[in-house]
């Protein structure tokens, strides 16, 4: 293991430990849990050769509980019975790139929380079809959403050809999006979280504050709203629920690009005019 990993993760252990041996000023009591035994949720170091690249990539087994489908550089996922799960990563279960660098995602935590509660706005406040939330709260770091499974099919997965008549559903509910306006510039849970395609070029320690406009003129945006994101009947074709709020909130309408109009993530692809610069000016010329 590359010297500058151990001394991050002897580091990371070091807090830790200091952490618990501190008084607290406040105990929650809950029932043994196993993966808790260990203060760094028990990983399991592995080293896996990378013919190519001459490297060694290392990592963190994590574990994968009953019911876990599946495990990214961000979030853990479960499906039990009906119910379908994210939560946010430990510091323990992050990974680490084939150059001992640990990847901290971009305020995980604070975007699940921010998305549980842009679907209850939305909810309460347009038409749009939602997930529906079953429960949403914060155990030892881990932040939990859980919903109802949405039957049907990804917008990306439907025919060309009948894409139109979803397409034009869509608008509408953007319209309806846009038509909800404040003063303020941020997110739903006292966090700002800048669109998805920003966040790529923002460090976990970024935390943006903008001063409010004189008028109401920022709207209300997805800011992630691709094909993926749209969950359809697959004989209707009509939208069974928008998915994925992490990062919505109120923002200047371009901010909120219209991807679900062609297959693929929420960025310019090839030959796309790449606007990120043009937002990051907006951003600054609102920043305080």
């Amino acid at each position: 293991m590359p010297q500058d990993l151990v001394d991050e993760v002897t580091n990371l252990e070091s807090e830790v430990e200091e952490a618990a041996n501190e008084e607290p000023s406040y105990i929650h009591t809950v029932a043994p849990d196993p993966r808790r035994s260990d203060p760094i949720d028990n990983p399991v170091w592995s080293s896996i050769f990378l013919p190519r690249t001459m490297l060694y990539l290392t990592c963190v087994q994590r574990i994968a509980e009953e019911g876990c489908t599946a495990i990214t550089e961000q979030k853990k996922y479960y499906e039990i019975d009906n119910v379908f799960v994210k939560r946010n990563l430990t510091p323990s279960e992050w990974a680490i790139n084939i150059y001992g660098h640990l990847l901290i995602p971009y305020k995980c935590k604070e975007r699940l929380k921010n998305e549980a509660a842009a679907i209850r706005y939305i909810k309460a406040n347009t038409s749009i079809p939602v997930p529906n939330i079953r429960c949403a709260f914060e155990d030892h770091g881990r932040f939990y959403l859980m919903t109802d499974i949405v039957p049907g099919v990804q917008m990306a997965n439907l025919p060309d050809d009948v894409k139109g008549q979803v397409i034009k559903e869509v608008d509408g509910y953007v319209a309806q999006m846009h038509a909800i306006k404040s003063k303020v510039m941020g997110g739903f849970a006292g966090d700002v979280i800048l669109p998805y395609r920003l966040s790529q070029f923002l460090s976990p320690d970024d935390d943006a504050k903008f001063r409010d406009a004189d008028t109401p003129e920022f709207v209300l945006c997805h800011n992630d709203l691709s094909q993926h994101n749209i969950i359809v009947d697959e004989e209707t074709l009509k939208v069974n629920a928008i998915l994925d709020w992490e990062y919505a909130g109120f923002f200047p309408p371009e901010f909120d690009g219209k991807f679900y109009l062609r297959p693929g993530p929420s960025v310019a692809l090839e030959g796309e005019l790449d606007d990120v610069e043009e937002l990051f000016q907006v951003i600054d010329a609102w920043a305080i």
